[in-house]
């Protein structure tokens, strides 16, 4: 048992130390692409009529006037005392900024979770249940083609149908104007409205990544002696689902789980931008917009951190399941 534990616990910090340069790498090309983008704050904030003189003092303001290396080195100071930096958009601290919308971002993005999961296990259960079958045919295909459509385009399509037709769910935002008005309960059910959309918009592609693999997973997990073995004494079909091909299936799923769970807790960019949902994706594509390099960076790191630490944790969680990963 004590083996174990350490070898978890090696592989663990193995795995954490090889995250460090990769986010030092991802900071340092984002750092350096951003200031590509054409113009810069004062450009973005300053009318073409102001003076001269006010554009240079607000660069100055910004620091924008020192050399791009001693702009890096003194952004990256900042960062290892824990300081993103001062957005220029909207006058406050970046990791103030980021503590406000994330939850939002982490609303959206477990909730589209949960309906990933639930749905993706329901169909690649039934489609196990026979395979080859036509209804196991129609889901390989429908599940690539659905895999393959733009999020941007799903989302439109839901839209135009359920909210500008049907006009069952609202079209943008996160509450209706006067929420604050209603008691618990109809807040509660107005939050569940803007939130269906933008949910399903992310959770149907996911849907239908994590039901190919695992639909692949369990099929060839049905196909090894032991579940023969157990299906051939006569044990149900449910209990030798259960104990056996679900359980021995999960292993290469949970990497994609993984992979997942650091997308969506990062914030769909096109998603909320599109649903105009108070998110971290939301606010990175403004921050694009108006060249708020500490905003930008600011989500970059948090996005970073967010996808590295959820494939660190799947990558544990299977390392715990089955040791060769871990004793590789």
């Amino acid at each position: 048992m004590q083996e174990r534990a350490l070898a978890l616990l090696k592989f663990l910090a193995r795995r954490v130390l090889q995250a460090i340069p990769m986010l030092f790498g991802l900071a340092t090309l984002v750092f350096f692409v951003s200031r590509l983008l054409p113009g810069d704050p004062a450009s973005v904030y300053i009318s073409p009529g102001i003076p001269p003189g006010v554009a240079e003092h607000l660069r100055s303001q910004f620091g924008l006037d020192r050399p791009l290396w001693d702009q890096y080195i003194a952004w990256l100071s900042a960062v290892l005392r824990g300081e993103f930096g001062f957005s220029f958009a909207h006058g406050a601290p970046v990791a103030t900024v980021l503590l406000q919308v994330f939850p939002n971002t982490l609303l959206l993005g477990a909730t589209a979770f949960l309906i990933e999961c639930v749905l993706a296990f329901a169909l690649a259960a039934l489609a196990v249940r026979r395979p080859g079958s036509r209804f196991d045919r129609a889901l390989s295909h429908l599940t690539l083609v659905v895999y393959s459509l733009p999020s941007f385009w799903i989302g439109i399509l839901l839209l135009s149908l359920f909210s500008f037709t049907l006009k069952i769910f609202p079209s943008s935002q996160m509450h209706s104007v006067g929420v604050e008005d209603l008691g618990r309960l109809a807040a509660f059910g107005d939050l569940l409205k803007h939130l269906t959309l933008p949910a399903l918009t992310v959770a149907v592609p996911g849907t239908a990544v994590i039901a190919r693999y695992l639909r692949t997973s369990m099929i060839e997990t049905m196909r090894q002696e032991y579940v023969v073995a157990a299906t051939g004494m006569g044990l149900s079909k449910g209990r030798v689902f259960r104990s056996w091909i679900l359980p021995n299936s999960l292993g290469p799923v949970i990497s994609v789980l993984g992979v997942e769970i650091g997308v969506l807790l990062t914030g769909v960019l096109v998603t909320e931008t599109l649903f105009a949902w108070p998110g971290v994706g939301r606010f990175a594509v403004m921050a694009i917009f108006t060249r708020d390099y500490p905003m930008i960076l600011g989500c970059t790191l948090l996005g970073g951190v967010l996808v590295i630490a959820a494939n660190i944790l799947a990558d544990f969680i299977r390392a715990w399941i089955d040791p060769r990963v871990r004793l590789g």
